[in-house]
């Protein structure tokens, strides 16, 4: 392995997988995205996703595909749960490497990938498992194999990013090529039925078993209708994501006189690839923190153009410092809360009947292995019912017994018996 990417390697194991396993799984994306993943085993089924023993339309299949392997080689736990992200982000820390290399040098390469390794919302979303950092691996590996013209590669790449989230996966990567290259070199027809062949297989089983209702639910409803707002699910201000953008690359704020005021005109693909990604989920209604992933690899090698060794090496000592900060307070948060108590009595009272009482925790719901009804009215449950439920609306039911109280992430839940 050469000596630059074993650098990256090492660096990006403990940025971005080392502790993935010291909090629990938490709500809701976690838990409902692994709980499909393992849903898919107990149920020999690979084609339709479940969660809570409902159909899950809403995400394709390819990280609960990859899942399912990590739980098969390592075991059902949080650290399988989340090493596809992990490895994924350190993929695009190697990435970032191989297309600084080509336009900036190998030393301004590496930088940029350390640095890239030191955005702390990276640290994040690596440690997540949702589909967002294997989404972009394969935007950025598509984009990479198509600036190299390795274009049909490239296509299989896209298929995969197709199958990681759908249609974005193929959008954003495309078009910062054109803007990039500015030629449409990258359509040939064997590509393009590669692409089909890989990215829509699975779309075509999903709207053979179900038809318009999957059609709408995921192109329509989960893509159009989200971005354009006419569902409105996160709503944010269009400068939402510049705090966040901001707040990651803290480490490097210092930089950024440098970068503003002595720009460099070679690095203009990267901040036309920066702004199309920031631009483009700006304009979007609905925004979530971790749609951007994909613009911290340009991010990361305008950074490097500015920024010498002995202030990565710096920084790289100070993430260190704080990761570890941070293992030691996700102990902390992972001793008081309510999830892993809940999940525990669960397991040992084995109650009959369980019921969400106007809210949800997936969490619980993918370590108790059960399908847990979601309820509205205090008449739709049975006396001698377990309840899960937020504390406020505990004077709701009545007599009832509590059994746990709890915080989870800044919410107040209760497990109580309807008497």
């Amino acid at each position: 392995m050469p000596r630059h990417i074993t650098y990256i390697v090492v660096v990006s194991i403990f940025t971005f997988i080392f502790g993935n396993w010291i909090l629990s799984i938490t709500s809701p994306d976690e838990g409902k995205n692994l709980d499909a993943a393992l849903r898919m085993i107990e149920r020999k089924d690979f084609i339709v996703p479940f969660y809570n023993c409902e159909y899950r339309f809403e995400k394709p299949p390819l990280f609960y595909w990859l899942t399912d392997v990590s739980f098969i080689l390592f075991g059902v736990n949080e650290f399988s749960g989340r090493i596809v992200s992990g490895l994924s982000a350190l993929g695009i820390a190697i990435l970032t490497y191989l297309i600084g290399k080509d336009l900036l040098g190998k030393e301004r390469a590496l930088i940029g990938a350390i640095i890239y390794a030191t955005l702390i919302h990276n640290w994040v979303e690596a440690r997540a498992a949702t589909p967002e950092m294997l989404l972009t691996f394969f935007m950025v590996l598509g984009l990479y194999l198509f600036l190299r013209e390795r274009f049909l590669i490239g296509w299989v790449a896209l298929g995969f990013a197709f199958l990681a989230k759908g249609p974005v996966g193929v959008l954003l990567p495309t078009a910062v090529y054109l803007l990039w290259k500015r030629n449409l070199r990258f359509i040939n027809i064997k590509g393009t039925l590669l692409f089909l062949l890989i990215g829509f297989s699975w779309y075509g089983a999903m709207l053979y078993k179900f038809g318009f209702s999957y059609f709408y639910k995921f192109f329509i409803y989960e893509n159009i209708l989200r971005y354009t707002g006419h569902k409105s699910i996160h709503p944010y201000p269009f400068w939402y994501y510049l705090p966040i953008v901001l707040a990651s690359m803290l480490f490097y704020l210092p930089k950024l006189p440098f970068l503003l005021r002595r720009w460099n005109r070679k690095l203009n693909p990267l901040l036309l690839w920066f702004l199309f990604v920031l631009i483009f989920y700006s304009l979007a209604r609905n925004k979530l923190h971790h749609y951007v992933l994909f613009l911290y690899p340009p991010l990361a090698l305008m950074l490097a153009n500015y920024t010498g060794r002995r202030y990565v090496l710096g920084t790289l000592s100070l993430s260190f410092l704080v990761l570890l900060s941070l293992f030691l307070y996700a102990e902390k948060v992972e001793s008081e809360r309510f999830v892993p108590k809940a999940v525990e009595l669960i397991r040992r009272e084995e109650p009959e009947r369980l019921f969400f009482y106007r809210t949800e925790n997936s969490a619980i719901v993918f370590y108790t292995r059960r399908c847990i009804e979601k309820v509205e009215r205090r008449e739709d449950i049975p006396e001698g019912s377990f309840i899960i439920l937020k504390e406020r609306d505990i004077e709701r039911l009545r007599r009832v017994r509590v059994l746990l109280r709890g915080r989870e992430f800044g919410r107040e839940l209760a497990l109580v018996r309807l008497e």
